[in-house]
């Protein structure tokens, strides 16, 4: 068995009288009702703070794709990317509709022209 001397005692009824108090005083601070203005001022600056971080956001929108309605009036220099956009798909839905009727195009001269090319076909074949 391991015998304590006298100060050791003491030193240790120390440290537990300290972690008490301590252990007291923290209790008694989480006891303590919330003060309102603490809460409203704290309530405000995160308010504040998300106000601000939107704000960044909008503007970074805005120099990306433009505000809305400002393809409308914007000049050659800068146009913003959504215009740009909306331009590429009108032309990219242009070009398609362009192939589209020279598809049907050659789908009727070949329709047409089948008949030809069966008979230089036959030709050639009984030439060889």
């Amino acid at each position: 068995m391991l015998h304590l001397t006298q100060a050791h005692k003491n030193a240790i009824r120390g440290i537990r009288k300290i972690k008490y108090f301590v252990a007291r005083r923290k209790f008694q601070q989480a006891r303590k009702p919330y003060d309102v203005r603490d809460v409203i001022e704290q309530y405000s600056q995160g308010h504040l703070n998300m106000m601000v971080r939107i704000k960044e956001l909008q503007r970074r929108l805005d120099q990306t794709l433009g505000k809305p309605g400002s393809h409308l009036s914007i000049g050659v220099k800068c146009i913003p990317i959504g215009t740009r956009l909306y331009r590429m798909e009108q032309q990219i839905n242009l070009i398609d509709n362009k192939v589209d009727s020279i598809l049907q195009i050659l789908n009727i001269f070949m329709e047409k022209g089948k008949p030809s090319l069966l008979k230089r076909t036959q030709s050639i074949e009984e030439s060889v």
